[in-house]
This record gives C-alpha cells, sequence and structure tokens, in this order.
C-alpha cells in the first residue's frame, strides 16, 4: 500500500484525495438517509402495534400519528380537501 502511495507527489496525493472523498460521500449520504427510513419506519410501527395492544381504534391511531407530523396545516388541508 506504501508503495502505491509513495508514486503520487503532494499534489496528486491531494488530487486523488478529494475525487474519492467527493465520490464517497454522497454514497455516505446515501446509505445513512436509508438507513435512517428504515429505523423510523420500524420505531413507527412498533407504535403502532403498541397502540393496537391498548385498544385504540384505526382512526385514534391516525389522529395521534398525524399530530407528530410535521406537514403544515395548509398541506394538512389540501390533503383531507382530496378525500371524498
Amino acid at each position: 500500500m506504501s508503495e502505491l502511495l509513495s508514486r503520487f507527489g503532494p499534489g496528486e496525493f491531494i488530487g486523488l484525495v478529494a475525487v474519492a472523498g467527493g465520490l464517497l460521500i454522497p454514497i455516505l449520504c446515501g446509505v445513512t438517509a436509508i438507513i435512517t427510513d428504515y429505523f423510523f419506519k420500524i420505531r413507527q410501527l412498533a407504535l403502532k402495534q403498541d397502540m393496537l395492544n391498548r385498544g385504540m381504534s384505526a382512526e385514534e391511531i391516525r389522529v395521534v400519528l398525524e399530530a407528530g407530523s410535521k406537514r403544515s396545516p395548509k398541506a394538512q388541508y389540501r390533503q383531507d380537501s382530496c378525500h371524498v
């Protein structure tokens, strides 16, 4: 490994690190977003199961979950007004 790195001059090495970092950071961000979304869904599923075990109705569960959402009231109104 040190033989490979010794072939590069200081400027070339900085360029290599910049290019590798430029490719690695978006990949790492994408993987992190996927993992975060997975754990969020697992927690939400566990919460729904707990509420079902407590005997809450589907409408009560929907109200509780929507109360914790970060959507604006205007967006919520638009979504609710589309239901027939």
